[in-house]
């Protein structure tokens, strides 16, 4: 092979190299970062949280439907429940790291607090997938047909899972990877808050049809017991707990409601087009409104708005990541 052919093959292989792992422009880990998951137009956006200007917008281009950010916030997981892998990214390089063939029908996710396990709710094997730092698989524990909700207490010892469709939540004992309880909640049962020191699991939820819910359901920690709804209309789907209590936001009626510790309200705020996610930060609320194609951005004090910030399209979820 001569000089000139073999210098043609290697570009040709470094070009198929960079198709195949596409880097995007880079996320600095000193930045505090509003990030928006936008499925419509499988994009993800960035934001500078302190001044609300655009860092960066990666094109994914794929059918991504939710997120979640590693506790050290360095990287970034992108799943779908019609992919049959995790998208791992480095926010600093903007590189992909790696992805984790899970096959299909991943619809939740969320880290130990820790860092070193995975949970993922899993629609096609009606299981929680327990998978390691490496993406290796080391348990799957059986639940719902949709476990669309994943929410893990403060020291990282109990995973709840919480059921779409099969009206039941399950309380997961992480240290021996089993269900070690499971109790009744609505059909359509969606998003939460676990409230350790009041011992309290909050549920939202959606409804269906001409039945759409109305209340939160607040659930004891320990054994499951209803004990008493608190009232939310419409549809509450996102929750975000603060020391001025607890936020929910009810995207059938575009409202954010907060409620003291107790649970009694004491304000609300409208906002968007039809949201669907909410996260606190900085004293600030930040509210994704998926018709309209923006963040709202809200005083958490005085539950005014202060600011908008366009999106990609259909903006379903939100992640914070604090600066270093």
């Amino acid at each position: 092979m001569n000089r000139a052919s073999m210098w043609m093959l290697l570009c040709c292989f470094f070009l198929l190299s960079g198709c195949a792992n596409p880097s995007f422009p880079p996320v600095a880990d000193s930045l505090p970062v509003v990030i928006s998951l936008d499925v419509k137009g499988e994009t993800v956006t960035f934001w500078n949280a302190d001044t609300g200007d655009k860092i960066a917008r990666w094109n994914i281009r794929e059918p991504f439907q939710g997120g979640a950010l590693s506790p050290d916030g360095r990287t970034l997981l992108l799943y779908g429940r019609d992919l049959d892998r995790i998208y791992r990214y480095d926010l600093a390089t903007g590189k992909l790291l790696r992805e984790w063939k899970t096959g299909n029908g991943i619809v939740s996710a969320a880290p130990s607090p820790d860092g070193r396990t995975w949970f993922f709710g899993d629609s096609t094997r009606r299981a929680v997938i327990v998978v390691d730092r490496d993406g290796n698989e080391v348990a799957r524990l059986s639940v719902g047909r949709s476990p669309m909700t994943l929410l893990v207490n403060r020291d990282g010892t109990r995973l709840y899972a919480i059921d779409f469709q099969d009206e039941r939540a399950s309380i997961i004992d992480v240290d021996r990877r089993r269900v070690i309880r499971s109790f009744a909640v609505p059909k359509f049962a969606l998003g939460g808050v676990v409230r350790e020191q009041e011992g309290e699991l909050w549920v939202g939820g959606h409804g269906s049809g001409n039945k759409v819910e109305e209340n939160i359901h607040v659930y004891s920690l320990q054994d499951g017991r209803l004990l008493r709804t608190i009232p939310a209309p419409v549809m509450p789907v996102d929750f975000a707990e603060t020391n001025r209590g607890v936020f929910v936001l009810s995207h059938g009626s575009n409202t954010v409601y907060q409620f003291s510790p107790s649970g009694r309200r004491i304000g609300s705020v409208s906002v968007g087009a039809n949201p669907f996610a909410i996260e606190a930060a900085g004293g600030r609320l930040y509210i994704a409104s998926y018709d309209s194609d923006e963040i709202i951005v809200v005083d958490e004090a005085t539950m005014r708005p202060l600011a908008r910030w366009k999106t990609g399209d259909g903006p379903l979820q939100l992640l914070i990541r604090e600066g270093r």
